[in-house]
């Protein structure tokens, strides 16, 4: 079978995100690939790893999943790379062909969307994959 991407986000929201694409993969058979752009130092990439894994494994044993975090090496405006643009990447040019790709829906006030670039609104520009909103 395929394999789907998973944009593993926000602290508050990702877990309904993976949690709809674990219920997925496990009804289509796909695999999961739950990815992470490390946003800030106070982010753990190991325990971040551990809590994908626990909800894998209460929602969907059985279900194969690659978790990545990448994690930045200096925190700096000068050497950063948006997130936008490391989730594009990796899903482009990871080398897997996805399924689709399941990523949280955010509403956002219209100043919010003028101040804050959109996660969704990337990979929807891209035109690579097929992409699933969770709302969250």
């Amino acid at each position: 079978m395929g394999t789907i991407f998973v944009a593993y986000g926000e602290p508050e929201r990702r877990t309904a995100v993976l949690e709809f694409a674990a219920r997925q993969a496990s009804a289509s058979g796909h695999d999961l690939y739950v990815y992470h752009v490390q946003e800030g130092e106070e982010e753990d990439a190991t325990a971040l790893r551990s809590e994908a894994e626990e909800l894998l494994a209460r929602v969907a044993p059985g279900v194969a999943a690659e978790i990545a975090v990448e994690e930045r090496e200096s925190f700096s405006d000068d050497t950063n790379v948006s997130p936008q643009k490391r989730l594009t990447d990796a899903i482009l040019e990871s080398g897997h062909e996805y399924e689709y790709v399941v990523m949280g829906a955010v509403e956002r006030t219209a100043v919010e969307g003028v101040t804050h670039a959109s996660m969704t609104k990337a990979v929807l520009e891209t035109r690579a994959v097929p992409v699933a909103l969770v709302p969250v």
